[in-house]
């Protein structure tokens, strides 16, 4: 259901690109000085086999991948199902003993992980502060949601190995893998937004 519902917003993503070029290809030959390029002119033509690659390179499409890593990461190692045991009240009975060590480590684990980010943001003249010593426009700033990722990630990888989820290397990067394939429609369908965006962004004056 979740699949029909993706290939469909993808259908409407191609055909709603279909529209604009040829809303802008009417639109450029009736009024050539008008809102809209014409798409099919030498400069547009030329834009358009450019910019096939970067057309669809944008850091929405990295966090959307970013994100599958992360998803994978935590349903493969169980990390997922320990926090719900956790919300649900009586947790110990719930978790078997290496879930519990599992989960005290990826604790630990992520202490030290945040004390490393609190040390390097605090020191004087701190590199992860911007010129004005504030967060805000800082390296920090824009590597939160990467380092978030990441921190996500590495307490998963942790607590799959003390749990006994992760025996080998292949394992830990076959849940990383399913984690990309479980999200391989979304990163379709913002590959296609992003693509109608650009030439969208293009033929509009």
């Amino acid at each position: 259901m979740k699949n029909k519902v993706v290939a469909r917003l993808c259908l409407g993503v191609v055909l709603l690109e279909i529209a604009v070029v040829v809303i802008a290809w009417i639109s450029g030959s009736v009024d050539p000085l008008g809102r809209f390029n014409n798409p099919f002119l030498g400069e547009s033509v030329r834009w358009m086999f450019r910019n096939m690659m970067s057309a669809v390179a944008s850091d929405w499409l990295v966090a959307v991948l970013l994100v599958a890593v992360t998803y994978g990461g935590l349903k493969g190692s169980g990390l997922s199902d320990a926090l719900r045991a956790l919300r649900g009240g009586n947790a110990k009975s719930r978790l078997r003993y290496r879930e519990r060590m599992g989960l005290r480590t990826a604790a630990v684990m992520s202490i030290f992980f945040f004390c490393i980010i609190a040390v390097l943001l605090f020191l004087p003249e701190s590199l992860l502060l911007s010129v004005t010593g504030s967060v805000s426009g800082s390296p920090l700033y824009f590597a939160f949601f990467p380092l978030l990722c990441l921190w996500v990630t590495f307490v998963s990888v942790v607590y799959g190995i003390v749990r006994g989820t992760f025996s080998s290397v292949t394992k830990v990067f076959n849940c990383f893998f399913d984690g990309i394939s479980r999200f391989s429609p979304y990163i379709l369908l913002m590959m296609l937004v992003l693509h109608c965006y650009s030439v969208i962004k293009m033929l509009v004056r």
